[in-house]
């Protein structure tokens, strides 16, 4: 009996007194070891630089994201307050989607023309954040050239270029770079024995920025004990477990119910949208199987793909890692436990903590693994990474040439690795190609990749490849149909109207998408119509395919029809408006331009139809504000200068009106000489 007690005795790490804590000299060596990691990680990750947007989620997060249009313009208090309280596809993230702001207004108003501005950003972040884990490995007091090595672990590793390249994923580096600030502070405050306050008012102030930045912050307070086990101190009393960390269990909690209560409005969390149908078993499978593939890619970061799609079915070996993981990780923790492998628990509980939240047990998103999900987590794995080296350096020092040039070569490796895998990110094109390559039977990969050629190349051929690649796999997909439809659509609006056969050309194609319109509309009926904004989508397209034929009946129809489905679908008002005015029924086009303009104000065209509506209706003074508008919001259209210049002379300010005359003639407007004189 009295030897088991002194075996729990012997086991239980004693407290450290603040008195034996050694301080971290600041010197020469420590600055040049922190530069030569910079510059590293700078090299090795350069080509984001140049990469462009990708149309995965990018779109969603700063292209299209409504609360971020208006900082192309000016400043907009009320829009800054609509990010802090608004998510983006089911995540809460505001800081980030924040920076996108600053970064519009001050030096990209036209993101797509200058996406260099946002990699730039997510590698100094990374880079910064890059710096802070050296910083923590020796404040951990690991020998500043180990630090290094963890520390560049972390810089260059593959698994890294997703969390860096991808401009979407801003919330990694930046959730990042504020958490592992956080933890330095945290290790500052626990050695500190004057300045506690201080420190500790600093921690709480870089983990509500790490909070506001991505959900993952929530193992904040987790990790902090994970600290406190490793410095010995009592983590398990009430004053330091609960009460020092109350405010970090607190915000915890809010932060995770808030994320969660985001993903419900977004239904991700529903059975009903999920991707595949799995069980509670499977589920525990898709956990386990990933938990061990990231351990894994730590060591070998094999078949790194930017997405992962669900399978249909899970492979057999994710049921074998639902029953050999658990029990390899309880026999580590004992064993580890038992040997006072303190070093070793400390890492493991690191990683663990900080990726089984991520571990898809409970799905959302695309696919059951992402490289970006190891970002802090695996800090844990490089501490065992650089301890165990330390450990065997000084153990069997004979061996230290090989084990240094075992380093270098891994380090390069790595390295390389890294560099080749940023090209991945170059463009939507590049990255799904590379995701079909390693998941040729995933729907969402063709689809994608379908939605890249037809939207930013224009390639047809390639667009309707994919597309209908995908209606094989799964013909039931109305969405597809839909995007099938629309390239059609696309390629008969690009035909040459001085060609021969255009209006035969026109008519094929405008079939061969009312076919594709009416499969999709036809499913979607099926189904109940689920999908609101895309069951209105569809028919408003379908009417645009009409109006093309010159059916106008059935055009005005289907517009009508798809906006009671959808009554925010802004193109079925621009087109409905359109054909209004058109028609010289300038009241109801009024009208629609009204609806259009309340769901996107910033749209230059839809000021200018409305100016024209109202001029026709003899109100030229109310449609001088909509030109005006019109021309803020995009100066370099001439047909703005010269109906403005109408609406000038209307009033009498004919000065102004030869003035906008002049500069419609300078952007290049043929404009007749009497133009101002006819009614």
């Amino acid at each position: 009996m009295s030897k088991k007690k002194s075996v729990i005795h012997k086991s239980t790490p004693k407290p450290i007194a603040s008195a034996e804590v050694k301080t971290i000299p600041i010197n020469g060596q420590y600055w040049l070891w922190a530069l030569l990691l910079l510059v590293i990680t700078f090299v090795v990750l350069r080509p984001v630089l140049y990469l462009q947007f990708v149309n995965w989620d990018d779109p969603y997060n700063l292209l299209q994201n409504e609360n971020l249009k208006i900082f192309s313009f000016s400043w907009d208090w009320d829009a800054v307050k609509k990010i802090l309280t608004s998510g983006v596809i089911g995540n809460y993230n505001p800081l980030p989607i924040f920076t996108f702001a600053l970064e519009k207004y001050f030096y990209a108003p036209d993101p797509v023309k200058t996406p260099f501005v946002f990699h730039f950003d997510n590698l100094w972040m990374h880079m910064m954040c890059t710096f802070l884990v050296y910083l923590f490995f020796v404040q951990l007091e690991v020998s500043k050239p180990s630090a290094f090595i963890g520390a560049l672990l972390f810089g260059i590793h593959p698994m890294r270029v997703e969390s860096v390249a991808w401009i979407t994923e801003r919330k990694d580096v930046l959730y990042g770079m504020f958490f592992m600030a956080a933890l330095v502070c945290y290790l500052s405050y626990l050695k500190s024995a004057q300045h506690k306050v201080k420190w500790y008012l600093l921690i709480l102030f870089f983990s509500l920025l790490s909070y506001f930045s991505k959900v993952q912050a929530v193992t904040l307070p987790l990790t902090m004990v994970a600290i406190d086990f490793y410095r010995r101190r009592a983590w398990y009393a009430p004053k330091i477990l609960i009460l020092e960390k109350l405010p970090w269990w607190l915000l915890s909690l809010a932060f995770g119910l808030l994320n969660i209560h985001f993903l419900g409005a977004q239904k991700s969390l529903s059975i009903d949208t999920a991707k595949v149908n799995y069980n509670f078993i499977d589920r525990l499978a898709v956990g386990a199987y990933s938990y061990a593939t990231y351990i894994l890619k730590w060591i070998y970061p094999y078949k790194l793909s930017p997405c992962y799609p669900y399978p249909p079915q899970l492979p057999v070996v994710a049921y074998v890692a639902l029953v050999v993981v658990p029990i390899l990780v309880i026999a580590f923790l004992v064993w580890t436990i038992r040997k006072q492998k303190t070093n070793l628990l400390f890492g493991f509980i690191f990683f663990t903590f900080n990726v089984m939240f991520l571990l898809q047990i409970v799905g959302a998103g695309q696919g059951f693994l992402a490289d970006r999900f190891t970002y802090i987590a695996y800090i844990g794995l490089f501490f065992i990474f650089i301890k165990g080296i330390e450990q065997l350096m000084v153990q069997r020092p004979r061996y230290k040439p090989f084990l240094i040039g075992f380093i270098a070569t891994y380090l390069s490796i790595l390295g390389y690795l890294s560099y080749q895998q940023t090209k991945v990110w170059q463009n939507g094109g590049t990255l799904w190609e590379k995701v079909k390559a390693y998941f040729p039977n995933s729907p969402l990969a063709w689809q994608q990749a379908g939605n890249y050629y037809l939207d930013e190349q224009q390639d047809y051929a390639r667009a309707i490849e994919n597309y209908k690649q995908v209606i094989a796999m799964d013909p039931k997909d109305l969405y597809t149909h839909n995007s099938l439809a629309k390239c059609y659509m696309d390629q008969c609006f690009k035909l040459d109207p001085a060609s021969i056969d255009f209006k035969k050309q026109q008519n094929y194609l405008v079939q061969l998408a009312l076919v594709s319109y009416n499969e999709s509309i036809r499913r979607d009926s099926i189904a109940g119509m689920p999908d609101k904004k895309q069951s209105g989508e569809t028919i408003v397209n379908r009417g645009v395919a009409y109006a093309v034929l010159g059916d106008m009946d059935r055009c005005l129809a289907d517009l009508s029809k798809g906006l009671s489905i959808n009554p925010n679908n802004t193109n079925g008002y621009k087109n409905r408006g359109f054909i209004y005015f058109n028609q010289g029924k300038w009241a109801l086009s009024l009208e629609d331009q009204n609806r259009f303009i309340a769901l996107d104000p910033y749209n230059s065209d839809a000021f200018h139809l409305r100016a024209m509506c109202k001029l026709n209706l003899g109100n030229a003074l109310s449609a001088m504000e909509d030109f005006n508008q019109a021309i803020y919001l995009k100066s370099d259209q001439p047909i703005y200068y010269i109906w403005r210049g109408k609406a000038n002379a209307k009033v009498g300010n004919m000065q102004a009106a030869e003035k906008d005359i002049a500069q419609a003639k300078q952007l290049g407007m043929q404009v007749p000489a009497d133009f101002l004189r006819t009614p």
